[in-house]
């Protein structure tokens, strides 16, 4: 009685979605029957995969563990022996079930060099937000954490860049922005206000940029003194272009001042936000069921956190956020 009375405050006090397309990645990703699926067995295997069948499987199991997903992908192209010892992966099942979106979305902006089934699986069942704690339920594939939609799309650490961008901020080399963690990007349509991404492109982590930024300078503060010399220096010399012309009294075409200062971010409306972002459920380990998570009613017409229409919650922690801002009474919380 206690749990359906529950679930009966639930419905009336919560709605499980909102009338709005975030254009993920999801959405753009190709069709199923395109791109074949991960996993996917057809016949019995009639090869082994050599000495790896003479381990046992306990044993197997930790090495296939510790592949990266791309690396994981290969085996599964040996022969059909690979492919089952894979799809026999608990882990690596329950990802194929329940956030397969997320495993086509690594292998096609083509992160998987940087991520594993195991830090996958974690993600799956782990229900918080990577900053905020907030019920996340997005994944943001470049470094796979998860997520909510306010950071996702406020926090500068889910706003890919381009590489010509991190080595003007950050003050690095091609060299250091080959190694850090860097995707491809997959043309569509992105974000809430339906912002179309064009030609495909690569963009960096800005979070593993700015790490490589304060470890190849020493600090955080000589890596932007450096990132300032090299722009006062920059704009001198284009200061000392500038005056050149105009003494010679040359008709050159207009050059072109040397950026400063970060782009205009539209947050929630920049489609770059999105290209990395899938929706994924939470897994709950004890009970084996998926949660999506859900909205409030009394924030439902609220735009300031926190009492904002975006936060999605589950039974827990909305227990929570009743007893810090109080019942729900007209549509709005008592105690605000």
């Amino acid at each position: 009685m206690k749990e359906q009375s529950l679930v009966h405050r639930l419905h009336d006090l919560t709605y499980p979605r909102l009338n709005l397309n975030d254009h993920t990645l999801d959405d753009n990703l190709p069709s199923p029957n395109s791109q074949p699926e991960p996993g996917c067995l057809r016949l019995p295997p009639r090869a082994n995969v050599g000495v790896l069948d003479a381990l046992p499987p306990e044993l197997l199991q930790e090495i296939l563990s510790q592949l990266d997903l791309r690396t994981l992908t290969d085996f599964t192209r040996v022969n059909r022996r690979a492919l089952e010892l894979v799809n026999s992966l608990p882990q690596y099942k329950a990802i194929n079930t329940h956030a397969l979106n997320a495993l086509r979305g690594i292998l096609s902006i083509e992160t998987g060099r940087w991520i594993t089934y195991t830090t996958l699986y974690e993600k799956l069942c782990t229900p918080g937000c990577e900053q905020c704690g907030d019920f996340g339920g997005y994944l943001y594939l470049l470094t796979c954490k998860r997520v909510c939609f306010l950071c996702l799309s406020q926090d500068r650490l889910y706003l890919p860049l381009s590489p010509r961008r991190a080595t003007w901020k950050f003050g690095l080399d091609s060299r250091i922005i080959s190694t850090l963690p860097h995707m491809r990007v997959i043309r569509g349509i992105y974000s809430p206000n339906e912002k179309k991404v064009g030609a495909p492109s690569v963009l960096v982590d800005y979070g593993s940029a700015l790490r490589a930024g304060i470890s190849l300078h020493g600090s955080l503060s000589a890596m932007n003194k450096y990132v300032a010399d090299m722009e006062a220096q920059k704009l001198q010399a284009y200061n000392a272009r500038v005056a050149a012309v105009q003494q010679s009294g040359s008709s050159r075409g207009r050059m072109r001042q040397p950026r400063t200062l970060d782009p205009f971010d539209a947050q929630s409306g920049n489609p770059l936000r999105f290209v990395a972002i899938v929706r994924v459920p939470w897994l709950s380990r004890t009970l084996q069921k998926l949660e999506w998570g859900f909205h409030c009613v009394g924030c439902e017409k609220s735009c300031r956190p926190p009492l904002h229409y975006r936060r999605k919650f589950t039974a827990a922690s909305f227990d929570d956020h009743l007893k810090q801002f109080g019942n729900i009474q007209g549509g709005k919380h008592h105690l605000c």
